[in-house]
């Protein structure tokens, strides 16, 4: 290994104990849990259809969704069943129609009624989907309604607004949108299933459990099987141009890295045409004040480039503490560097 090869192994191993530095607070803002209707064994739900809308709350600027979800579901006879779904930190306004009717929701009142898919034990409610399988619930999430079914096909109609949840800190805001299929498998037959996602021209999709999607319009579709999924996983972003999505993944700390090893390769060529000790007391001052003030400033240049005018980090500022250590490191490796230029020198 070369001289040069050495320095330049020598300097990342010294950078390393600077690559660390804290966030005390929550990063993310919690989102709903809701699901496909638990029902049946008697009926079959043919189709299901989910219709999701991002919406941009206008004052904090954070997005919700809308969903309208619609149930194709035949029964063999005109009958009554019981139909519940989980609903945490859905919103209040819940509208629900069959055939067109509105339906309302039912309080429910285990005083005067046993529930066959709920299990109340000593350590909490649970909603039951089969004798062995179980989730615990709290009574305000659940969502129950009688459905009064005509023979062959009728439409479950379901509308309701939900949370998303996203990371309250970084540059951009990563929105999780989930939707539990689970329920699915413990009607009689579940038949295919229909998501179509509208975000607006400043969001995109960048992740999906789903598989490939056609965006046309603005509108995502997906066309899945239930069997496949437990549940639905997309993730939603703010969009960004080319140049932003460069600097978010150098990182402030990857932008200032690439200035130090800049700097250093400067001060390093300084030192070999003239080793005095002026220049390397120079180098020594101005480098690790250089590495934090382009550490910080990429934060403010980052923030530009996406048309903000701040953006929360949690306690970047324990960087500076590291600024002793980083001086110690610089300080050592350069004077070992023109120790060894007066050397070969010599």
């Amino acid at each position: 290994m070369n001289f040069t090869k050495k320095l330049y192994f020598s300097f990342l191993i010294y950078l390393f104990p600077l690559l660390v530095f804290g966030n005390m607070a929550k990063p993310w803002s919690d989102g709903s849990q809701h699901s496909v209707l638990f029902g049946s064994k008697n009926t079959i739900v043919k189709s299901e259809i989910i219709n999701i809308r991002l919406v941009k709350e206008p004052v904090d600027k954070f997005y919700f969704a809308e969903y309208k979800i619609k149930y194709i579901i035949h029964s063999d006879e005109k009958q009554t069943i019981p139909l519940v779904f989980l609903a945490l930190g859905i919103s209040t306004e819940k509208e629900i129609k069959i055939n067109n009717r509105p339906a309302s929701i039912q309080k429910l009142d285990f005083e005067k009624n046993n529930y066959s898919f709920i299990n109340k034990k000593n350590n909490g409610m649970f909603l039951r989907y089969a004798e062995d399988e179980e989730l615990f619930v709290n009574q305000e999430d659940l969502i129950y309604f009688s459905a009064n079914l005509e023979k062959g096909d009728n439409v479950i109609e379901v509308n309701y607004d939900a949370l998303l949840q996203y990371n309250t800190f970084g540059f951009i805001r990563n929105y999780e949108l989930e939707y539990s299929l689970y329920p699915s498998k413990f009607w009689k037959f579940f038949g295919p299933i229909e998501v179509n996602l509208t975000i607006d021209d400043d969001a995109e999709i960048t992740k999906s459990n789903l598989g490939n999607f056609k965006l046309e319009k603005n509108v995502a579709r997906w066309n899945i099987k239930p069997g496949n999924h437990e549940n639905i996983k997309i993730v939603i972003s703010e969009k960004t141009s080319l140049f932003s999505k460069i600097l978010m993944f150098l990182d402030p700390m990857g932008i200032a890295l690439i200035a130090l090893i800049a700097m250093f390769f400067v001060h390093w060529k300084l030192l070999k045409r003239n080793p005095k000790t002026s220049i390397l007391v120079l180098g020594i001052i101005l480098v690790p004040i250089l590495f934090y003030v382009i550490y910080f400033l990429s934060y403010d240049l980052i923030d530009l480039s996406l048309g903000k005018e701040y953006t929360k980090h949690g306690y970047v500022f324990f960087i500076v503490l590291t600024y002793p250590i980083l001086l110690l490191i610089y300080w050592l490796l350069m004077w070992w560097i023109r120790k060894k230029i007066k050397l070969r020198n010599n």
